[in-house]
């Protein structure tokens, strides 16, 4: 469908221009909720750093042991962001940023991620595979990932207060609880050995040939479980800060950056974040990291009262106990796609977020929630056993198929195949007749190759007209609007290519209900 739509303002970009016979029309008379999308090249927020996913706790063997067909399948539906005219549902999602785990456990029981010094007498001893990280990374590279962010659940159990790497238990040597003097540290501390380790961990990945952008030491650091866990205050993180920031630099990676803290939400994030400040730590950091398990960025709230790039590095309805799902939009439940759209554009908005990562990109367990569900671990076909909720066991039936993709999937492609790393938040604003306020959710963002991406969310139930500008665009080149539309029957359907025209010169087009679409303006050098 080649048509017209409303846009007057854009700085050219090199690209070549598709052939385009728009149709001149008159404007009709607008019937029904309407929706007019104005950007706003003129206000600028965040800059992007990408979106991502993990493959911690041996969840990348469900990569590596499927058939190669499918591994490439999997591979070029994570990785691959296919941009240009005629991308479909059989694009990528283009993800930028791949989480490793870093392993403290004793062993590789279940799915336990091991410790490549599992004692303190013991050397470091690198297996050039952690848990199948490795192998996902150097795929990851072919696509041209370049983020690689690796952060620790715990530090071993000889370095804790209750020696062993799961039921919580501080760093021996922090202040406060994590005492020298804690039930397993025998007066020692362990502050400045757990930064070596971390710093001997992250230039094993770097002699891989895999560059580490930033490394952290905590995950969740207010919980105690059957897993990694480490617990830690805002003051008591401080002190490994100051640590890994030396035991880097000792080792040769004074530029890998230092992330902290990991909490299990926005606003236990907002506490932890002001303790590390109180104690003078956050000029030492890179990025600052939480999760939005418990409380995520949403209005009324805001931003987070610092001027470090903010990351989302774990989401994922497991709390919600509802597991994988393929349904983009039924009643809005937790793991349904259209959720995960509002809930990347909230932290976009509200939470000035530079980057989301979704929980497990490839996982063999429902449970989990994983973007692509992959449930037969084995090439060969036989059954395999994997871990489940909590402490439990999934036997898994080698007759099920290879994988199959989630509507969350669908949301986050939206957003990080059109929204690439170092694009800028833009502007947006919305007139709206006959919608009601916050059915109709806007963002905008500008790309480093100039082009411009307005993600559109309609979460009624009718379906409305919308026109779409961008005010402001000299008239010596030639520009066009692609559009892309996720609904319950479409998943990244691409539906018009249409000439950008001057203003008020276009008809409105349609914005289905409980949909997702994103707009990608591109312009070419020239008069049309």
């Amino acid at each position: 469908m080649r048509t017209s739509l409303l846009v007057s303002g854009l700085v050219a970009a090199a690209t070549a221009a598709p052939e385009i016979k728009a149709e001149h029309e008159a404007v009709k008379p607008r019937r029904g909720p309407y929706v007019g999308v104005s950007v706003d090249l003129n206000t600028a927020y965040q800059n992007i750093d990408g979106f991502g996913f993990s493959e911690a706790f041996q969840r990348a063997h469900a990569f590596t042991n499927l058939p190669p067909a499918q591994q490439r399948d999997v591979l070029d539906l994570l990785f691959d962001p296919a941009m240009g005219a005629g991308y479909d549902q059989t694009g990528g999602a283009g993800f930028s940023i791949l989480r490793l785990g870093l392993g403290s456990s004793p062993n590789s029981t279940v799915d336990h991620m091991n410790s490549p010094q599992p004692s303190e007498d013991g050397p470091f001893k690198w297996d050039h595979d952690d848990s199948g990280q490795v192998w996902v990374a150097k795929r990851a590279q072919e696509y041209g990932v370049g983020t690689f962010y690796a952060d620790s659940w715990s530090a071993p159990g000889y370095m804790k207060t209750n020696g062993r790497d799961d039921q919580g238990g501080w760093l021996c040597g922090v202040r406060g609880e994590g005492s020298a003097n804690g039930t397993a540290c025998h007066g020692q501390s362990f502050v400045q050995a757990y930064a070596q380790y971390l710093a001997q961990y992250v230039k094993a990945y770097v002699d891989e040939g895999i560059p580490i952008s930033s490394v952290g030491f905590l995950n969740e650091p207010n919980l105690v479980k059957y897993y990694s866990t480490m617990l830690s205050n805002g003051y008591q993180a401080a002190d490994e800060i100051f640590a890994l920031s030396v035991a880097l630099g000792g080792i040769g990676l004074p530029k890998v950056g230092i992330s902290c803290c990991e909490a299990q939400g926005w606003s236990m994030a907002r506490d932890i974040l002001s303790e590390v400040q109180a104690a003078g730590a956050e000029s030492a950091l890179s990025v600052f990291t939480t999760h939005a398990y418990k409380g995520a960025p949403a209005a009324p709230d805001g931003a987070l009262n610092t001027t470090l790039p903010v990351w989302i590095t774990e989401n994922a309805p497991m709390p919600a106990g509802l597991g994988f799902s393929e349904t983009w939009y039924s009643n809005n439940s937790a793991n349904e796609g259209l959720v995960w759209a509002v809930n990347l554009h909230n932290a976009l908005t509200t939470g000035n977020v530079s980057a989301y990562l979704y929980w497990i990109g490839v996982g063999p367990t429902r449970a989990d929630a994983p973007l692509i569900w992959a449930p037969n671990p084995n090439a060969n076909g036989t059954s395999g056993i994997w871990a489940s909720n909590e402490n439990k066991t999934l036997s898994v039936s080698a007759t099920e198929p290879g994988y199959t993709i989630s509507s969350a999937f669908w949301a986050f492609s939206h957003y990080s195949r059109f929204i690439r790393p170092g694009a800028k938040r833009i502007g947006i604003n919305l007139n709206l007749t006959s919608v009601e306020a916050g059915t109709v959710l806007a963002s905008a963002y500008k790309n480093t190759d100039h082009t411009i991406v307005a993600q559109v969310i309609n979460n009624g139930d009718q379906d409305a007209e919308t026109t779409f500008s961008v005010p402001g665009l000299v008239g010596h080149q030639f520009c066009w609007v692609d559009a892309t539309v996720t609904t319950n029957d479409k998943k990244m359907s691409f539906y018009q290519t249409a000439e950008i025209l001057e203003e008020n010169k276009g008809s409105p087009k349609p914005l289905p209900a409980r949909s997702l679409t994103s707009y990608v303006v591109r312009c070419s050098p020239g008069k049309k």
